[in-house]
């Protein structure tokens, strides 16, 4: 379930455009940075997306795959997908609003008159909250990661944020049969619980790739307005769903609208499920109980069915989530020079619920002419411990191999996490991930790339698989001026 900044949220509207204006602010009037190379539009999509795309035909056609069901399965995205979606429409939202006030980075923004200036970022502002409704865009993006684990196993679903829900105060993934997720749990406790958290894995992922993009590529889009509405609204439902009086009363009246299975959301209020599966994973679905109205599994669950220490766990996750707002980019800041030889960098600090419980992560970004490279500090933690990890990331490396001019994205991560994503023990296991993307450098403005992915079994931010894998991916890249 996705809630929006209507609802409990509401609290935080204030504070939250405060934030706004402090960010126009920054934005606008901050003294102006040279660029190290002419602003970029990148926009990427993986169009095929295998294994994953066998899981969606299965999925689309009752465990079956067969050749009408190739085309069905983009019902059902990947998470690199549906991420990649986002990220492209929100890079040309905000660009089109720039060329619509013929603005190109901050050197036009601060020219702007006064009354232009409060017009362009109030039209920002009305299109991001907009946005969030529209089918593509953050919303449908947080529900379309809670779909991605469902759909590896099988269980079909319904992202209603297709049926452009504007004003909802939540929004559900339903059309799921009990039995499916019976099923789920029974053979994944792990992906089970990844998936009710993964919706708000794909809002800070999509955070991450719209600042990388304005850091890396010297965009000049005013994306923060986007992106701190993603945090601060991801940060309010975690915290909400810890306050029981408020959250039980709308779990039990949800329950009594909702006559029909298919009318159901798949857990409700996201993060009270998370933890309480956290603490239970062998525990079989069907154990929840009936459905109040009395057909079907009691699907949702309230505070009331956490222990004292439970609740206690989801308050402090609440707590962390702040940390998702140390960055500069988050104000405004996009690039920090360090010196005078033309490096530049930043950083963005990350905390997201996992199967295990959570992985906090600095990430470090630099470059320096054509290089651009990242580093992050992983610490990926269960209930008692921590395991650390290292990511290393090259970010379009151009090199020539016989007629042919390549760019090279590769990744290597390394690390520990914990055994069999166990929330509870000391024990490690070890975690790797080699990834590389290899671009077709055609000095067109469309090219064809192929990306290569193997990993270990554990948890990665925006890969679908908690087992060990092995992905491949071809897609398109478009790229502008910017």
């Amino acid at each position: 379930m996705k809630e929006i900044w209507g609802g409990r949220s509401v609290r935080l509207i204030k504070g939250m455009l405060v934030i706004v204006l402090l960010v126009g602010g920054l934005s606008v009037s901050a003294q102006k940075v040279d660029s190290i190379s002419k602003g970029k539009l990148v926009f990427q999509l993986p169009l095929l997306d295998v294994p994953y795309h066998f899981d969606a035909m299965r999925t689309v056609n009752d465990g079956q795959l067969s050749m009408g069901s190739f085309f069905g399965a983009y019902v059902n995205p990947s998470m690199k997908q549906s991420l990649n979606v986002s990220v492209n429409l929100v890079t040309g939202l905000h660009y089109g609003i720039d060329k619509l006030f013929r603005v190109n980075g901050r050197k036009d923004q601060k020219e702007l008159s006064s009354s232009k200036k409060w017009l362009y970022m109030s039209t920002l502002v009305v299109s991001d909250v907009v946005s969030v409704y529209t089918p593509g865009f953050s919303g449908w993006l947080h529900e379309e990661f809670h779909r991605s684990p469902m759909t590896r196993f099988g269980v079909n679903s319904f992202n209603d944020m297709n049926t452009f829900p504007l004003g909802a105060s939540t929004v559900s993934v339903n059309t799921i049969k009990d039995r499916d997720l019976e099923r789920f749990k029974a053979a994944s406790s792990s992906d089970f619980i990844r998936m009710h958290v993964a919706g708000i894995e794909g809002e800070y992922l999509l955070v991450d790739h719209l600042q990388r993009n304005n850091f890396f590529y010297d965009q000049e889009l005013f994306h923060e307005f986007s992106n701190v509405l993603s945090v601060m609204n991801s940060i309010a439902y975690v915290q909400a769903c810890s306050k029981s009086e408020e959250v039980d009363n709308d779990t039990e009246e949800m329950s009594l609208q909702e006559p029909l299975m298919s009318q159901r959301d798949f857990t409700g209020f996201d993060f009270i499920a998370w933890t309480y599966d956290l603490f239970r994973p062998d525990e079989p679905y069907a154990s929840r109980g009936t459905h109040p109205l009395g057909n079907g599994i009691d699907r949702y669950r309230k505070t009331t069915d956490l222990l004292p220490h439970e609740l206690q766990y989801l308050k402090r996750q609440g707590q962390l989530q702040w940390l998702n707002v140390i960055s500069p980019m988050i104000f405004g800041v996009r690039k920090i020079s360090l010196g005078t030889k033309g490096l530049y960098g930043n950083f963005a600090v990350r905390n997201y619920l996992t199967s295990f419980g959570n992985d906090i992560s600095l990430n470090l970004l630099f470059k320096k002419a054509d290089w651009k490279f990242l580093v992050g500090l992983h610490s990926a933690q269960n209930y008692t411990n921590s395991f650390p990890a290292l990511e290393v990331s090259l970010i379009d490396y151009a090199q020539a191999i016989g007629n042919y001019k390549l760019l090279f994205t590769p990744r290597v991560l390394m690390g520990t996490q914990p055994e069999k994503q166990r929330f509870k023990g000391s024990s490690s296991a070890f975690l790797g991930l080699l990834e590389c993307k290899v671009e077709l450098n055609n000095q067109k403005w469309y090219r064809p790339y192929i990306e290569v992915s193997t990993k270990t079994k554990g948890w990665v931010a925006g890969n679908d698989y908690l087992d060990d894998n092995f992905s491949c991916r071809l897609g398109v890249v478009a790229r502008f001026n910017r």
